[in-house]
C-alpha cells in the first residue's frame, strides 16, 4: 500500500505549438477525428470558473457545450471508488487482480501484468497521479465486474450529480480509434461540480496534489509522475496556490485541465478544455493559472452572518406563537468584489412553516444579494421551537 464573466479581457494569450511527451503519453495514440479545439478563437475551447465556497460563477464560455474529456474522465472513476469505500463495500487494502484487458492498456499506465495483484489504494494512487489507464480498468473491473457494467454506473452517477452534458464510454477516457463517436464527453461546468464532488475526500484532496510518488513494478521505477505542471513546483507552469486536480489531452479532446486553487479560505476550481498547447503561454495550465489569479485579485470571500446569528421572524400557522426566530444555519460567506463590500444585503426567505416546529427545523433561506444581484444563499433554521396549538385556542383565543 501507498500511503459571471469578469476579466475576458485578461485572456490575451499567446499559442504555442509544441507537442510535451507526458502529455502524449497520458493518453496514448488518437485519432485526429472530431478534434474540437479553440472553438472561441482564443485558445482553448470552454472555460468555467466557479467558487467553491459560494457556488458563485466568476467566468464561464461554452461552459455548457460537451467536449472531450480526455483523461479527466478518470475523476468519475475515482469519485465512484471512493463512495464504494465510503458504503464499505471495497477497502483500500482490497485486493484487485489484473485483467488480461487490463495488462493490455495502451498511453499512461503502470505497467500491470495479467494476474498481478494490487490494492485498492495503490491504484487510486496510480490512477490520479499518474493517470494510469490500467488502474482504471481495474478499478473498474473490481467494483461492476467489468468496464462496460462500469460505465453504466458511471452514467447513473453523473445523472444523479446533475451532470446534464456528460456522457461516458470508458473508465479512463481513451479515444476510441475503431468508433471515434464513442468518447467520453463532458461540459466545463459538468468537469467543475464532479472535481468538487471528488475533492470532498481527504484521500482524494492528497493525491491530486502530489507531483511525484515512489513506485516500482517490474522494469517500471521510474516512480508515478503528475502531469499536473500546477502543482508540480520543478515546472515553469507551476502555480503556488494550486490544489490539484486532473490533467487530460489526447488529439480529440486538446490539452486541458480542471484545476484547484486556494488563497486564505477561497478555493476556486477552474476548468480549461480543448487549449492547443502543453506547457508555458497558451496552455491549459497558463489558462487556468491567470482565470484564477484573476478572481483572486478581484473577489475576496466575506462571512456576513455568523451561525447562529438572528436573521429575522419566520410565519408559523397553527402555533402557539405566529412566528419563530429565524436564525443562520452556518456561517454566511459571500464572494464579493473587492471595495465593494459595503453594497452586500442579507434577508431571508421564509417558507410556509406549520407548527409544531423544532429548533434547528429549516424555516427558510438566508439570501445575500450585491447590487441587486443575488451571490449566495444559505439555509435559516429556527432558533426555538413552537408547539401545535391546542384545539380550544383555535376557537376560544381568550
Amino acid at each position: 500500500m501507498i500511503g459571471a464573466s469578469f476579466m475576458k479581457r485578461c485572456i490575451a494569450l499567446f499559442i504555442a505549438a509544441a507537442a510535451l511527451p507526458l502529455f502524449a503519453q497520458e493518453e496514448g495514440p488518437a485519432s485526429a477525428q472530431g478534434a474540437q479545439v479553440d472553438m472561441t478563437g482564443k485558445g482553448y475551447s470552454a472555460a468555467y470558473v466557479i467558487d467553491t465556497s459560494t457556488g458563485r460563477v466568476l467566468f464561464e464560455e461554452n461552459a455548457n457545450v460537451p467536449l472531450p474529456t480526455a483523461s479527466m474522465a478518470k475523476m468519475m472513476t475515482a469519485l465512484i471508488t471512493m463512495e464504494e469505500i465510503r458504503d464499505g463495500r471495497l477497502k483500500l487494502d482490497s485486493p484487485v487482480i489484473t485483467s488480461a484487458r487490463a495488462s493490455k492498456m495502451g498511453g499512461s499506465q503502470i505497467f500491470a501484468m495479467e494476474g498481478q495483484v494490487f490494492p485498492v489504494q495503490t491504484l487510486l494512487a496510480a490512477l490520479m497521479i499518474q493517470s494510469a489507464n490500467d488502474a482504471a480498468e481495474m478499478l473498474a473491473e473490481k467494483i461492476a465486474g467489468s468496464a462496460e457494467n462500469f460505465v453504466d454506473i458511471m452514467n447513473q452517477r453523473a445523472k444523479s450529480l446533475g451532470l446534464k452534458q456528460s456522457t461516458f464510454y470508458d473508465p479512463h477516457g481513451l479515444p476510441n480509434d475503431e468508433d471515434p463517436k464513442r468518447i467520453d464527453t463532458m461540459s466545463a461546468r459538468d468537469l467543475a461540480i464532479l472535481g468538487q464532488e471528488l475533492m470532498k475526500y481527504p484521500l482524494m484532496r492528497e493525491y491530486v496534489k502530489t507531483p511525484t510518488m515512489p513506485f516500482a513494478n517490474g522494469t517500471f521505477t521510474s516512480g508515478l509522475t503528475n502531469p499536473n505542471h500546477l502543482i508540480n513546483p520543478g515546472k515553469r507552469d507551476y502555480y503556488d496556490a494550486a490544489t490539484g486536480i486532473k490533467t487530460g489531452y489526447s488529439n480529440p479532446a486538446g490539452y486541458c485541465v480542471t484545476a484547484s486553487a486556494k488563497r486564505g479560505d477561497m478555493e476556486l476550481v477552474a476548468v480549461v478544455m480543448g487549449a492547443k498547447s502543453p506547457s508555458g503561454p497558451g496552455s491549459s495550465f497558463a489558462i487556468a493559472s491567470k482565470l484564477m489569479s484573476s478572481a483572486f485579485a478581484n473577489y475576496n470571500l466575506v462571512t456576513v452572518v455568523k451561525k447562529g446569528a438572528n436573521v429575522g421572524q419566520a410565519p408559523v400557522a397553527d402555533g402557539q406563537s405566529k412566528t419563530v426566530p429565524a436564525v443562520a444555519g452556518s456561517d454566511v460567506r459571500a464572494l464579493v468584489k473587492r471595495g465593494e463590500e459595503g453594497g452586500v444585503k442579507v434577508s431571508l426567505a421564509a417558507n410556509n412553516v406549520t407548527a409544531p416546529v423544532r429548533a434547528g427545523q429549516q424555516v427558510g433561506n438566508v439570501v445575500v444579494s450585491q447590487n441587486g444581484q443575488q451571490v449566495n444563499r444559505v439555509p435559516a433554521v429556527a432558533g426555538a421551537s413552537v408547539d401545535k396549538q391546542s384545539w380550544w385556542k383555535k376557537f376560544w383565543p381568550f
